[in-house]
């Protein structure tokens, strides 16, 4: 069953219910095979967009009180290795122990660690989802295969025009928690594309 209220009780925003009716609607049409090549895709995406990024440029903090790039990159890293654990889960019909991968899931590496290193990291993260779903079997789920409880974020946009996360647990099988990784990764990678973006303006 979908949710329908968020974390605060509040019902869910039009974006929300529409990000549900995607990944179910996309989940039931797509096979394994197309789902491997989107995630591979948008990894790709993601690791060309920090590939352009310097080292110096990872340290920057271009937006007050909000992430820079190298912290991005560890908690995508982070994220991407938790999930493929809980894909793993899905996978040989076992439901993931909880606690569920928390929305902001960091280590404290991105403020210190080499940025040569968080981008390894990256890599290899991305690389054990895709490794993961290669090794998968074709066939069909069955109906009733287990769920993961699933942190949900969605951008919605409030009467005054101003945009703000709304955050709301789900309950998603292999294919949509899968498909949820994907948008995962290519909404970093926008904003990746974005911070470097800012970080040019600042220097110019």
């Amino acid at each position: 069953m979908d949710p329908v209220s968020d974390v605060h009780g509040q019902p869910l925003a039009p974006e929300s219910i529409r990000m549900m009716d995607y990944l179910r609607t996309r989940a039931a049409e797509m096979s394994i095979a197309m789902i491997r090549a989107k995630i591979r895709a948008a990894a790709h995406e993601l690791e060309s967009a920090v590939a352009a990024v310097s080292a110096i440029e990872a340290r920057l903090r271009p937006i007050e009180g909000k992430w820079n790039i190298a912290e991005v990159v560890d908690h995508i890293a982070q994220t991407q290795i938790r999930g493929t654990e809980e894909l793993r889960h899905l996978l040989a019909g076992r439901r993931p122990p909880l606690p569920p991968v928390y929305e902001a899931l960091r280590s404290g590496a991105g403020q210190w660690a080499p940025w040569d290193l968080l981008v390894e990291e990256l890599h290899a993260a991305n690389h054990a989802m895709i490794e993961l779903l290669e090794s998968a079997p074709d066939e069909a789920v069955a109906v009733d295969a287990p769920t993961v409880k699933t942190v949900m974020v969605t951008l919605t946009v409030q009467p005054s025009g101003a945009t703000s996360p709304q955050i709301y647990f789900a309950e998603l099988g292999w294919k949509e928690y899968a498909l949820l990784q994907r948008l995962h990764l290519l909404d970093h990678r926008t904003q990746v594309k974005k911070l470097r973006a800012c970080c040019s303006e600042a220097s110019a």
